[in-house]
């Protein structure tokens, strides 16, 4: 035992993965002490702290995307320094299941650092909102680990366990974010194209798709295991309508509102001929591209759908596309890759079009997250200029915060319009209604009948309407106005 040590000690991976985890942590290091203010956290910890006190996730409290998200903040209660650093540690075990996926690809060492070097820096800053502990950030460790299994079983004879557990560890990243069945068809497909014989006959296809197809049904059992695990949980709980209605057929006027062009997701339709067009070139070239590049750039081709597939601008989309982007910038150093120069215009091109669409981070804004905090660390700023860093509105947040729990009357209870959900946690509350915040309300005549029926049979103490909302369509009978918190006005119930 001393001596495997003595020998991993000495070896160049083992350092270089302790110089690149020691990167990612300080990288990440600033987001352990950011105040309460990303608004999908404040939704997320609010689900957690329903959660804990028994409620039925989408019947009793409502979000859109699939459980496994709301469980992880669950099982930490929601406290967002524990979230953050789980975030951080699953960041970490992704930086090194990279770096062997790498090495298994390239097999070269060059290509294997520059691609682990561009995927923890990519990953570690907020520029693609790495920082929060959102969905992307816990599905990428399946999906990359999945990814290595997968190309792992076109090169070993006994593949069914291989593939078994990869569909197990992208039926796991489908229950935290659906857009997890983008990796498992660019793998799926990768399989099918790696599995085709080199001269293709209709008796060697047969034969091929027969032999594929008893492979496939492991990755494909595998990844429908952890859904139809969750089918029956839901279903236990009385909540399976809810939990399909909320998580898969909301999705469609989801992706379909911004993809209209000239008919009803049109731009979608658009973009899957794109993506089927590289597919079709990869099959056709499969013979001349060396196994690799056919993963890489499948992969790549998939992702980049999968970031525009809801066609809306919200930065931590991008994190789905880290893993192969980083991987193709390493085949600009591997010594199989042709026509490097092309590439290395494909991806300038790529890149500008990306950070165009996707705008919400700035190189300044970056840079500015780590010398917010190093000036916060060092006395030079005040909390309050720290956390309006962040948002302007997170100091206001804290005063509504303040005022509710020192003027509730025995339990605090509190009903917010707007989107600032964030402020149910903090003060410890949990909204009248299943819904959390505003948006999810408003555009569906059927959801607010919904909460005005709430607050009526349950109204709380205090009713918090946000300074960006312009209305408020519920009544507010027996309440009367008590303060104005720099734009936010808070009723209070009159007794």
């Amino acid at each position: 035992m001393k001596a495997h040590m003595r020998r991993m000690e000495k070896s160049f991976a083992f350092w270089f993965l302790v110089v690149m985890s020691l990167s990612f942590f300080f990288l990440r290091l600033p987001s352990l002490f950011e105040p309460y203010w990303y608004g999908d956290e404040g939704i997320y910890q609010t689900i957690a702290l329903a959660l804990t006190k028994g409620h039925t996730l989408y019947a009793q409290i409502w979000d859109n995307k699939p459980p496994l998200l709301y469980y992880t903040y669950a099982t930490l209660g929601g406290n967002q320094f524990a979230l953050r650093f789980l975030s951080l540690s699953v960041g970490v075990t992704t930086v090194i299941m990279f770096f062997w996926l790498a090495v298994r690809l390239f097999q070269e060492k060059n290509a294997a650092i520059i691609s682990t070097i561009m995927f923890t820096v990519l990953f570690g800053i907020p520029t693609f909102e790495g920082n929060i502990a959102n969905a992307e950030n816990f599905m990428l460790l399946f999906a990359i680990a999945a990814g290595y299994l997968v190309y792992l079983a076109t090169e070993k004879a006994e593949r069914q366990k291989h593939l078994l557990l990869a569909g197990t560890f992208l039926g796991i990243a489908f229950l935290y974010k659906i857009v997890g069945i983008f990796d498992f068809a660019a793998f799926l497909v990768f399989f099918l194209i790696a599995s085709l014989p080199s001269v293709i006959s209709l008796n060697s296809l047969s034969r091929a798709l027969h032999a594929s197809w008893k492979h496939l049904t492991f990755i494909i059992g595998g990844f429908l295991f952890p859904f139809l695990l969750s089918l029956l949980y839901f279903l236990f709980n009385g909540a399976l309508g809810d939990y399909m209605k909320a998580t898969f057929l909301s999705t469609f006027g989801y992706v379909g509102h911004n993809n209209v062009f000239l008919i009803p997701q049109g731009l979608l339709i658009a973009k899957l001929l794109l993506l089927l067009g590289v597919v079709t070139g990869v099959l056709i070239k499969r013979k001349t591209l060396p196994k690799p590049i056919i993963f890489i750039l499948l992969w790549a081709a998939f992702s980049l759908f999968n970031s525009y597939f809801s066609q809306r601008p919200y930065t931590h989309y991008l994190l789905v596309l880290v893993p192969s982007f980083s991987l193709v910038v390493g085949l600009l150093f591997y010594s199989k890759t042709r026509y490097k120069y092309l590439l290395a215009g494909a991806l300038v091109i790529t890149s500008i079009l990306l950070l165009s669409f996707f705008s919400h981070w700035s190189l300044t804004k970056t840079v500015g997250y780590y010398t917010n905090f190093v000036s916060f660390l060092t006395g030079q700023k005040s909390l309050q200029t720290y956390e309006s860093f962040f948002d302007r509105r997170t100091p206001r947040d804290s005063k509504v915060v303040n005022f509710i729990r020192d003027n509730s009357i025995g339990e605090p209870s509190m009903f917010m319009w707007g989107n600032t959900a964030q402020l149910y946690y903090q003060t410890g509350t949990l909204p009248p209604t299943r819904f959390t915040v505003a948006y999810h309300m408003r555009g569906n005549m059927q959801y607010e009948e919904e909460v005005a029926k709430s607050l009526q049979k349950n109204p709380p103490q205090f009713i918090v309407i946000t300074d960006d909302m312009s209305s408020f369509p519920f009544s507010l009978s027996n309440y009367s106005h008590s303060l104005t918190i720099d734009g936010v006005d808070i009723y209070e119930r009159t007794y």
